[in-house]
């Protein structure tokens, strides 16, 4: 059974979910289709999965912006789940992407047998980005 392919949509659609059929959400932000993580852009991604359902809102630039998505998002998921008791077993987080297995698998492809044998450093997270506040915050001598 080959799993659904993952639709990456612009977060400014998530405020919509809460108001939307699923029919009309779709039509109005019918994303991107992709097969799998790896091909995602860099980037924060508020990810909601449930049953065929995979929504990858994003890519975000920074990650407190991707936190107030996620927020927003899970009002709306815990406001369905209260209507319908059904709704269960779904994945709502915020992930940076794509997903290190791509970088993984390119390792593999293009590595030489020694190179196979030596374990691949975890790459880094991503420097954090200026905040507007952090700015507004230290330019009135607060920070």
């Amino acid at each position: 059974m080959q799993a659904a392919p993952l639709r990456v949509i612009d977060e400014s659609a998530i405020p919509f979910m809460s108001f939307l059929s699923k029919a009309d959400f779709d039509q109005r932000y019918p994303g991107a289709l992709i097969e799998t993580s790896s091909e995602l852009d860099s980037g924060w991604y508020v990810i909601y999965e449930h049953e065929s359902l995979n929504y990858y809102f994003g890519p975000i630039l920074l990650e407190s912006i991707g936190q107030d998505y996620l927020e927003q998002l899970t009002e709306t998921v815990e406001a369905a789940v209260a209507e319908r008791p059904s709704i269960q077993d779904y994945r709502l987080e915020l992930s940076y992407g794509p997903s290190e297995s791509r970088n993984a698998e390119s390792a593999e492809d293009n590595s030489t047998p020694d190179a196979a044998t030596r374990p691949t450093p975890a790459p880094s997270p991503p420097e954090p980005q200026p905040s507007f506040w952090g700015f507004i915050k230290r330019l009135f001598g607060f920070g």
